[in-house]
């Protein structure tokens, strides 16, 4: 995960670079640079996402369950990882899946790609955080027992 981010950025980065030298040094701005950029920044942020679940260093509700008792913090953290899984399931790969099958008879204007496949990270990223999601899910419960005794 962090070599495919890391990998991306790394792209976008050099072709950003080659944008503006083409741009300003040779005064002809590179035609493909712009838009595969754009679907690479697109592709990024949801591997990048991805592996903020994976990591456990995603935007989390902390401040309310620091506050809370032990078995009421087990338990927000149960209904938290509910939602992070209807979203995932619904969102990222049931609407993602009928993006892709929506979009792939169309094509970008100049790269002649399909736009499914713009889309088609989403079902991915859908898939990474479920089995992220699954995974700490069941640390927890292991550490929770380990805990207890």
């Amino acid at each position: 995960m962090l070599l495919t981010s890391s990998t991306l950025l790394i792209a976008l980065l050099l072709l950003l670079l080659w944008q503006v030298f083409s741009r300003y040094v040779l005064q002809s701005p590179s035609t493909f640079t712009n838009e595969l950029l754009e679907i690479l920044l697109v592709w990024l942020s949801l591997i990048a996402a991805s592996y903020a679940f994976g990591s456990n260093e995603h935007l989390a509700l902390e401040l309310l369950k620091s506050r809370l008792k032990k078995n009421s913090e087990f338990l927000v953290n149960i209904v938290i990882k509910l939602i992070i899984l209807s979203f995932a399931i619904f969102v990222l790969i049931i609407g993602g899946l009928k993006a892709v099958d929506g979009m792939m008879s169309q094509s970008t204007p100049i790269l002649q790609i399909p736009k499914g496949w713009l889309y088609l990270i989403l079902p991915i990223s859908g898939v990474i955080i479920i089995i992220y999601d699954l995974i700490n899910f069941l640390n927890s419960i292991i550490d929770r027992k380990q805990r207890r005794g």
